[in-house]
């Protein structure tokens, strides 16, 4: 099962045919919103709501078949609870929109909260207009695309130890420590290239400039 988490950042109409080519979208507070006003009806709505209107939120309940309301004072951000109920359906690929480009304190948690799909070895990605996030622990193969000129890799920790095949800089069993921009900027040259992680886990960005 694949399924896409819209959340109510940073969302642009180019993601729509994406968002919709999957088993099960889930709108996020007023990211549900979003998707009914460009003609994607969610399977699930999850959040507070408090960044709906009365009438955004009158539509959602009327449009939307399965909403989980929950209060706004709560302990987990509303992609969180997103996020636990995607993984609960055993997913094997999330992509998740409107992640980025707000506010930074929820950009940054949603990176965290990554590490929920790599504890489920499940496959996750946030995707933007310039960006694809997601982290890696183990040995992954990469086509060459048109789409992302840019492959950064960071420590997700204090430290990451890398072997890169296929790329402009190669490495072998390089470290990489937390503060550093070592792993910033490289570019894959082959038609695939091989990222193995021998210790610790890689924060990767696909990134492109505008």
């Amino acid at each position: 099962m694949k399924i896409t988490i819209v959340a109510n950042g940073y969302l642009d109409q180019d993601f729509l045919r994406a968002i919709s080519a999957v088993d099960l979208v889930i709108g996020v507070d007023r990211g549900a919103y979003w998707l009914l006003e460009h003609g994607i009806t969610p399977q699930i709505a999850i959040g507070d709501f408090d960044s709906t209107s009365v009438h955004e939120f009158s539509v959602i309940k009327k449009k939307i078949r399965t909403i989980k309301k929950f209060p706004s004072e709560k302990d987990h951000t509303d992609l969180e609870l997103a996020i636990d109920h995607a993984i609960s359906l055993h997913p094997k690929e999330v992509v998740i929109y409107g992640a980025s480009g707000g506010r930074l304190d929820h950009t940054l948690a949603a990176v965290e909260l990554l590490t929920k799909f790599l504890a489920q070895q499940i496959h996750a990605v946030i995707r933007d207009q310039q960006n694809e996030i997601f982290l890696v622990s183990k040995r992954h193969t990469f086509p060459r695309l048109k789409k992302y000129q840019y492959f950064s890799i960071l420590p997700f920790g204090k430290q990451v130890i890398v072997s890169l095949r296929g790329f402009k800089y190669e490495a072998s069993k390089r470290t990489i420590i937390q503060g550093s921009t070592l792993g910033i900027s490289n570019e894959i040259v082959d038609k695939l290239a091989i990222v193995e992680i021998h210790q610790g886990i890689a924060l990767v960005v696909k990134s492109k400039d505008k």
